[in-house]
């Protein structure tokens, strides 16, 4: 085998791609949908009746969230609905016994799922400005945190679709663990509003790290040290990506 198979990693990457795109009524269509009607009803149902949240009108402080949300779902459902779709059919065993090394494997898997939330993210931030017209003070700064939320969740999906025997357990980790995670990490109100120490524990969810950073990129607005929690986020994507090569490398619940 060459040192890097490309013809490989490029045809795989392509065919990933062509998928999210293909299926753009669910990876496109329905995430963006999501998000303008949270915009709309918020904007609807709360205009003139809601407080400023963290010194910004409230669709300004929920933008960012959704877009965040948005992008790491995106992610977690492109390789884990791909993924235990193949093993279903029958295909992903083959895939595993290609001529590809493991890291290859997971490196051209996680690259697809990250580039497909980022593009449905990067979607969904231009919807939000029907509703929010500011300028992001720090817009590239949002950059890392969107790139390492997309690939720890990329990666949270990949091990999902490989451990799961049926679409049933895909789907209750997408619906019970991710999305709650998620949601109560500062997509809609400060982490703070929390009480019994709740808080404190919010801190600790690289799902915050990341929809905090990116808010404090597209408003200047953040509760933690940004400092102290891009590195974090990046060792959680690092220790999940590795979990998932592992994975792919055992062939576990494929090969046996």
């Amino acid at each position: 085998m060459p040192l890097l198979n490309t013809v490989a990693l490029r045809t795989l990457y392509c065919r990933e791609i062509h998928r999210y795109l293909k299926g753009w009524q669910m990876s496109i269509a329905g995430p963006l949908l999501n998000v303008l009607l949270f915009m709309a009803i918020f904007g609807l149902a709360l205009a003139g009746l809601r407080a400023d949240t963290a010194g910004l009108p409230f669709l300004n402080y929920v933008a960012p969230g959704l877009v965040v949300m948005t992008a790491m779902q995106t992610a977690f459902e492109m390789t884990a609905w791909a993924t235990i779709d193949a093993k279903i059919r029958g295909s992903l065993a083959s895939l595993i016994c290609a001529p590809m090394r493991p890291s290859e494997l997971t490196g051209v898997l996680l690259a697809a799922g990250t580039t497909a939330g980022l593009s449905t993210g990067l979607m969904a931030l231009l919807a939000t400005q029907v509703f929010v017209d500011t300028v992001p003070p720090l817009p590239l700064m949002a950059l890392p945190y969107a790139l390492l939320g997309c690939l720890l969740t990329a990666a949270a999906g990949l091990i999902t679709g490989l451990v799961a025997v049926k679409f049933d357990h895909v789907a209750n980790v997408a619906g019970l663990v991710v999305a709650p995670v998620i949601f109560l990490s500062g997509v809609f109100f400060p982490v703070s509003a929390y009480g019994l120490g709740l808080d404190a524990l919010a801190h600790f969810s690289p799902a915050f790290w990341v929809i905090d950073g990116v808010r404090h990129s597209l408003t200047g607005v953040a509760e933690a040290n940004l400092l102290t929690s891009l590195l974090p986020l990046a060792g959680a994507a690092l220790l999940m990506a590795l979990a998932a090569h592992r994975i792919v490398a055992t062939g576990y619940k494929v090969k046996q």
